[in-house]
């Protein structure tokens, strides 16, 4: 029996276009009136999920800033925040290798405008609200994640350098062919999710999981159906049991029409 949906987002339900599609606006209800649970599981904040939800928004859970914070019922049942020194050691790091860095808070994602420059078509899908560059300190807010864009690609330097500088403090992932991520240690996708099934009375074998990168293998982990779109490098094909089209051929809704519709093989 299939009670929990969980799916990443880039790369594996939004196509290369970043658009959220359609169909899962219809797929989200059905699949609710069957007593299954859709979670929303990405590297975004909360607040930039529920904008792209909005037409369900109210009616998923949400797994955010890649696994730092878990929302159940609007409820935020699981929150890791970054130590404020490491977030100060990073920004500074960032800025010595002219790397942009986004600090997702609990309120809002603080980031230095990025309107003009190069960084702003990969930032912009993501996060929309900017603050003054002397104020990305001073926010006030607990730093869930920090997010770091490297166009050069993280595996260019830029991340074996950020793990000698955290040196085990806190924890570095690449998260996407130009994204890397700091959390605190022991935060993932898999911590999160399991703080969303515990809350929900749901297991693994309940669940279904849906990934196409590094950061989500703690995501499959947690399902006995873990699915690992085509798209997805080669190496990551061990860390699920089956296979999903492509993000740009709708792989995910395929799985989700055969759920809903009584056709999935379980």
């Amino acid at each position: 029996m299939i009670r929990l949906i969980a799916t990443d987002l880039d790369g594996t339900l939004l196509g290369d276009d970043k658009q959220i599609p359609q169909e899962i606006f219809t797929l989200v209800p059905q699949l609710l009136r069957m007593g299954i649970t859709f979670v929303a599981a990405s590297g975004r904040s909360p607040y930039t999920l529920r904008a792209d939800f909005s037409p369900v928004a109210d009616d998923i859970d949400y797994l955010c800033d890649n696994g730092a914070v878990a929302v159940c019922g609007g409820e935020t049942i699981f929150t890791r925040p970054v130590p404020q020194e490491i977030v100060r050691e990073v920004v500074t790091f960032c800025e010595s290798e002219e790397v942009h860095v986004l600090l997702c808070g609990s309120k809002m994602t603080y980031l230095v405008p990025v309107e003009g420059t190069v960084y702003e078509p990969h930032v912009r899908p993501y996060y929309f609200r900017r603050v003054p560059p002397d104020q990305l300190l001073d926010t006030g807010d607990a730093i869930n994640k920090i997010a770091i864009c490297d166009l050069r690609n993280p595996k260019s330097g830029s991340y074996d350098r950020l793990v000698r500088l955290l040196n085990g403090r806190a924890a570095a992932t690449v998260s996407g062919d130009i994204w890397m991520d700091v959390m605190q240690n022991g935060v993932d996708k898999g911590q999160a999710l399991a703080a969303i099934q515990k809350h929900r009375g749901i297991t693994p074998d309940e669940t279904v999981a849906f990934g196409d990168y590094y950061n989500d293998i703690p995501l499959l982990g947690r399902a006995r159906y873990a699915y690992v779109m085509k798209n997805a490098n080669e190496d990551m094909f061990r860390y699920g049991n089956r296979v999903a089209e492509s993000n740009n051929d709708g792989g995910v809704l395929r799985v989700l029409r055969a759920i809903a519709d009584g056709t999935f093989a379980l």
